[in-house]
């Protein structure tokens, strides 16, 4: 999906994507970004699967709901959504864990917007777990989820949102070490071919990167392949300059060490423009 500056939307994005798609069966594993009924709905009806964090802040999915006081929690959520708020529906409402009003001004696309006074209340069912675990001693996540709570208890739920890290550090690799981050063209047919070169160099330098030895030595980590580096070399072999042994041997002698549960924090920085002599050709 590509979209304009001034109409980016992520959450249209995903929806976009899930209505177009032609997997019959999927999960999508997503971050706080994408909480959201209407992207939930759109996972709902083309009948896969979702797995999404939550904020725990005000304004959030879950400070609608009332929940167990309990730290870990896994609870079962049968949603009725409406955009009515006649007498009966307003007592409806008092029951937050099986009815939720939406305002006109919030986008779900399996609701009119709006309706007649005289118009009985349509709703829209909801089915979603609402599971906190914990991920480090004074650290939880709470996520929504439809996968079967026999299936996949919070410990399984814990593992498969992790799986997501894999995701993020290639997205980080794609963008800054490739160079997906900026772009030359302004058309999108030429945007769309930056963005296919991208992958296949991605691609190329992982499949050559997971092919290189490296040599195990009596050392306190373990040791893999620099992939700056390598797709540095990679991109060097396209253009004639480098042979393939040469380029696997060169690999080799660029390593890093691997350190687990290793986290720095997360510095928020807003996106400046790149010159074209300083982006990632």
């Amino acid at each position: 999906i590509i979209q304009k500056s001034k109409n980016c939307n992520e959450h249209k994005a995903l929806q976009e994507m899930v209505d177009r798609s032609t997997i019959p069966e999927a999960l999508i594993i997503a971050d706080r970004g994408y909480e959201s009924y209407n992207s939930m709905a759109h996972i709902q009806e083309k009948g896969w699967y979702f797995l999404i964090r939550i904020k725990d802040g005000h304004g959030s999915i879950k400070s609608n709901l009332e929940l167990p006081k309990e730290k870990l929690f896994d609870l079962k959520i049968n949603l009725n959504i409406t955009r009515k708020q006649s007498k009966e529906v307003k007592e409806l409402l008092k029951d937050k864990n099986h009815y939720r009003y939406l305002p006109s001004n919030v986008n779900f696309d399996y609701l009119p917007a709006k309706s007649n006074y005289k118009d009985p209340a349509s709703f829209y069912g909801l089915s979603f777990r609402i599971a906190r675990f914990q991920i480090s001693e004074d650290t939880y996540e709470t996520v929504l989820t439809n996968l079967d709570k026999e299936q996949y208890p919070l410990e399984k739920l814990k593992q498969l949102y992790a799986l997501r890290w894999g995701i993020e550090t290639s997205f980080r690799d794609l963008k800054y070490t490739i160079g997906m981050l900026d772009f030359h063209s302004k058309k999108v047919m030429c945007i769309q071919q930056e963005i296919y070169a991208h992958l296949i160099m991605y691609n190329f330098a992982q499949m050559i990167t997971s092919h290189v030895v490296i040599e195990k030595k009596q050392r306190k980590y373990t040791y893999k392949a620099n992939f700056s580096v390598a797709s540095h070399l990679c991109r060097l072999f396209y253009r004639g300059k480098t042979t393939s042994p040469d380029l696997e041997t060169i690999i080799a002698k660029n390593v890093i060490p691997i350190r687990p549960d290793r986290h720095g924090e997360r510095k928020a920085t807003t996106k400046i423009f790149h010159g074209f002599l300083y982006r990632v050709a």
